[in-house]
């Protein structure tokens, strides 16, 4: 898309109509409400349609001197320029990974390409809403920062969309920027804390957050939603000297209510490798039975579930036609309680040392062990 700096307003972030989503985006507008509070947040400025503001500077002086405050006289220090459309970043739709941004831009001549290449990206959302919502310029504006090197970053939610618990804040973090974590090209660590910054279900195998890290971190998520009124979705990134940064803050879009104690939480887990699809009458009946008892004998000899709970529930069933499990029986996610988790973690050890009497039936009625398998299995190091 063709970009000329007269028709286009530059808007400082610590301006008062920088924080007014109508003029800057959502996206621009939450950072620069951000900052006003004060929050950790870079820099910068935002370009948007000249006919939307009055007030700022537009043409091609003002938009070089803004440029330059941020990449230097001689515009070597990197930008990372980002869209903030009106289309996205709101209460009901986030539009997340819908435009480009621009990464470790540094010159004039590639700051103005990339600025080209934000805007062009609003193209692709128009199919995506009705033609009443059309707006000039497709609504977009241009959010331009200093790329930070974090040592550290990620995306942290205020509350745990999941289970709908807003006692919960959830973190995944990556060795650098969010942007590795976001764009799907690595893998997170994830964090479940309290809101007192207190793990939940152990601390995992890589431990890329100090104590005081995640203290930071949930004091943030408790000030966000101050500003904000409700938790928030946030990016953000460590700098090499320690310091704190945001990056985004947006609503959590998808925030169900949160489930009656004691309710189960299901989803397709390991079981949508087998039955991947929705199943026909026949194959429910097939299928679902063997393959419920088949999981809950395992995690029987496993020792990994209560014996009790897996005689009273079904390990998989059917929803809408669809084969789900339950996932905290599975332990594809911790136990909302930490002791619990604890205690599961310990129970195989238990359960090994103490055997199972040739006697004593598997959850579903199966039939026991004869005496002679269950010595031959022990003996070969493959008993439970």
């Amino acid at each position: 898309m063709r970009f000329e700096a007269a028709e286009w307003a530059v808007v400082p972030l610590s301006t008062p109509s920088a924080a007014d989503p109508a003029i800057t985006g959502a996206k621009a507008a939450h950072l620069a409400r951000a900052a006003e509070e004060g929050l950790p947040v870079l820099p910068g400025f935002v370009l948007v349609p000249a006919t939307r503001t009055r007030s700022a500077l537009t043409g091609d002086e003002a938009l070089r001197g803004a440029w330059r405050t941020l990449a230097g006289e001689d515009g070597r220090e990197p930008l990372v320029v980002r869209s903030s459309s009106l289309h996205e970043d709101t209460e009901n739709s986030s539009m997340a990974g819908r435009f480009d941004s621009v990464l470790d831009v540094r010159g004039w001549d590639d700051f103005v390409a990339a600025v080209g290449t934000v805007l062009s990206s609003a193209r692709r959302v128009r199919p995506l809403r009705p033609a009443s919502q059309d707006l000039p310029d497709d609504g977009m504006a241009v959010l331009v920062q200093p790329m930070l090197t974090s040592a550290v970053g990620g995306v942290m939610f205020g509350a745990d969309p999941i289970e709908g618990r807003t006692d919960r804040i959830l973190v995944n973090v990556v060795r650098g920027g969010p942007d590795h974590l976001v764009d799907g090209s690595t893998r997170g660590v994830r964090y479940q804390l309290t809101r007192r910054a207190r793990l939940v279900g152990g601390a995992p195998a890589a431990r890329l957050l100090t104590r005081a890290q995640r203290q930071r971190l949930v004091g943030l998520a408790k000030v966000a939603e101050r500003v904000f009124g409700a938790p928030q979705d946030m990016e953000f990134g460590f700098g090499p000297d320690g310091a704190l940064w945001l990056f985004q803050a947006r609503p959590i879009t998808a925030m169900p209510p949160r489930p009656p104690r004691g309710a189960r939480l299901l989803g397709p887990g390991p079981v949508a490798e087998t039955l991947p699809g929705v199943l026909q009458p026949l194959e429910e009946d097939l299928w679902m039975a063997p393959m419920s008892h088949g999981l809950a004998v395992a995690l029987d000899i496993a020792g990994a579930a209560p014996r009790r709970r897996l005689r009273r529930v079904s390990v998989v069933r059917s929803v809408h036609g669809r084969a789900v499990a339950d996932l905290r029986l599975l332990g594809t996610v911790p136990s909302a309680h930490p002791a619990r988790s604890c205690c599961a973690e310990r129970a195989p050890r238990a359960r090994s040392r103490s055997r199972r009497l040739p006697s004593d039936p598997p959850p579903g009625g199966g039939r026991p062990v004869p005496d002679g398998a269950t010595r031959r299995l022990f003996e070969s190091g493959e008993g439970p």
